[in-house]
C-alpha cells in the first residue's frame, strides 16, 4: 500500500491577498461624512423635542392657570352665597324686621349705629372700581328665636329678665327689641352666664371690659329705650359683622364694628387671590310683593332712584342680589388673549347698562373668568 504525504499544502500569494482585504473592509468604520449626517439628524431630532415639550409646557401652564381661575372664583362665589343666604339670621320674626325703626349699636368707647337702619346686607358703591358688600346676622349655636321680656326694665338697669336663657352664656351678644318692631333695637353683651330668678332668667351686661356695653346708654345713643313686658330678646351668638372687598386683587374680609374705615389691604383679611372685580346690586320688588322688579345699583343715581343708603322701608323690599365675580389666571401670556372689555352679565335695566370691565393692553395678557349668581336673602323672605 503505497505511502501518503502528510505536509500541508503551500499558501498561494493571490489567497493572501484576498484574506488581507477582507479584514480591510470590516475594519473600516464610520466615515466623517455619516458622523455629520448623524450629528444633523440628532440635532433635528433635539430642536423638535424641545419645540414639542415648550409648547406642552406653555398649554399646562395655560390651563393650570385657567384652572386657578375657575377654582378661586368658584371658592370666592361660594363665600358670598353662603353670606348672602345667611344674612339677617336672627334679626327678623314672623311679622317681618324685629328692628323697622334701626338699631343701636356701641363699641369700645365708639357708637358704631346710632338707630341706623337695619340692614341684613348693605352694598357700597365702589364707582369705578369694585363695590362692597356688608352682612348682619346670628352665628349663635341655640337657635336665634325670640325670647319674651317678662319684667318691666328700669332705664339705669343693666339687666333684662326673660322667660329662657335663649341659650346665651357670658361674652355672647344678644338683641333687644319691642313687641312687634315698636322699637329701636339695641346690641347688648353678657356680662355673666344667665341667672335664675323666680320664673325667669336675668341677663346681666355691665358695662367695664365688655366693650359692646355703654358706660350710660342715654349719652352713647340718640334714643336709648327701656324694654318691657312682651318685648324679646335674640341670642345673636358672636354677632357676625362682615364686609368683604376686593383689595389688592384679593377678596378680603374685615369686620365694620371692630375695624375702621378706610379698609386697606393691611387691616383687612385675604380669603382668595386673584380676584380682581366684583359689582353687587339689589333685587328689588314693590312694596308687599314678593316678586322683583328692578335691580338697583348702590347710588343715588340708579335708574331705580336713590339706592346708595336704603333707609327702613326700602330694607323689607330688598329680596336678593345680583353678584359677579371676576378671576383672573396667574399666567402671563406672550400675546394679548383677552378682549378690550369684559362683560359681566347680560342684561340691565333701561337706563341702567350693564357693568364691563375694562382691561389695559398688559392686562390682556391674562386670562379671566368670570362669574355671575342671584341669591335669594331668604331669611327676608321668610320673615316676610
Amino acid at each position: 500500500m503505497p505511502c501518503m504525504s502528510s505536509s500541508p499544502k503551500p499558501i498561494s500569494m493571490s489567497t493572501i491577498e484576498a484574506g488581507a482585504g477582507m479584514n480591510r473592509t470590516a475594519q473600516k468604520g464610520v466615515t466623517l461624512v455619516e458622523l455629520m449626517v448623524a450629528l444633523v439628524i440628532g440635532a433635528i431630532a433635539a430642536l423638535v423635542i424641545q419645540q414639542v415639550m415648550a409648547m406642552f409646557e406653555g398649554q399646562k401652564r395655560t390651563s393650570s392657570g385657567g384652572s386657578d381661575a375657575q377654582v378661586n372664583g368658584a371658592v370666592a362665589l361660594f363665600a358670598l352665597e353662603r353670606e348672602v343666604r345667611q344674612a339677617g339670621y336672627g334679626l327678623f320674626g314672623g311679622s317681618g324686621s324685629l328692628c323697622p325703626l334701626g338699631i343701636n349699636i356701641y363699641y369700645n368707647g365708639t357708637t358704631v349705629s346710632n338707630g341706623g337702619a337695619l340692614l341684613p346686607l348693605r352694598i357700597a358703591d365702589g364707582g369705578a372700581g369694585p363695590d362692597a358688600i356688608e352682612f348682619l346676622r346670628s352665628d349663635a349655636d341655640f337657635a336665634a328665636i325670640p325670647t319674651s321680656i317678662i319684667k318691666n326694665m328700669p332705664n339705669s338697669s343693666a339687666e333684662v329678665t326673660a322667660d329662657s336663657t335663649g341659650g346665651l352664656a357670658q361674652n355672647q351678644m344678644f338683641l333687644a327689641a319691642g313687641k312687634g318692631g315698636s322699637k329701636v333695637c339695641t346690641l347688648m353683651q353678657m356680662s355673666q352666664d344667665p341667672q335664675q330668678t323666680g320664673n325667669g332668667w336675668n341677663l346681666q351686661h355691665n358695662s367695664g371690659q365688655y366693650l359692646y356695653n355703654p358706660p350710660n346708654a342715654n349719652t352713647a345713643f340718640a334714643t336709648a329705650p327701656t324694654y318691657e313686658i312682651g318685648d324679646v330678646v335674640v341670642n345673636m351668638g358672636s354677632f357676625i359683622h362682615r364686609r368683604y372687598q376686593v383689595l389688592c386683587e384679593r377678596l378680603t374680609e374685615v369686620s365694620p364694628t371692630l375695624t375702621a374705615a378706610p379698609y386697606t389691604c393691611a387691616n383687612t383679611v385675604p380669603i382668595v387671590d386673584q380676584i380682581v372685580d366684583m359689582q353687587v346690586q339689589y333685587g328689588v320688588s314693590p312694596a308687599g310683593s314678593m316678586q322683583i322688579t328692578q335691580w338697583c345699583n348702590a347710588t343715588a343715581t340708579s335708574a331705580c332712584g336713590d339706592w346708595s343708603n336704603p333707609g327702613n322701608n326700602e330694607v323689607s323690599r330688598i329680596r336678593a342680589v345680583r353678584i359677579a365675580l371676576v378671576a383672573r389666571s396667574v399666567q402671563y401670556e406672550k400675546e394679548m388673549v383677552s378682549p378690550a372689555n369684559l362683560t359681566l352679565w347680560d342684561a340691565g335695566d333701561p337706563g341702567d347698562p350693564p357693568p364691563s370691565l375694562a382691561l389695559t393692553d398688559d392686562q390682556r395678557h391674562y386670562r379671566y373668568k368670570v362669574f355671575t349668581t342671584i341669591v335669594p336673602i331668604r331669611n327676608v323672605i321668610w320673615g316676610s
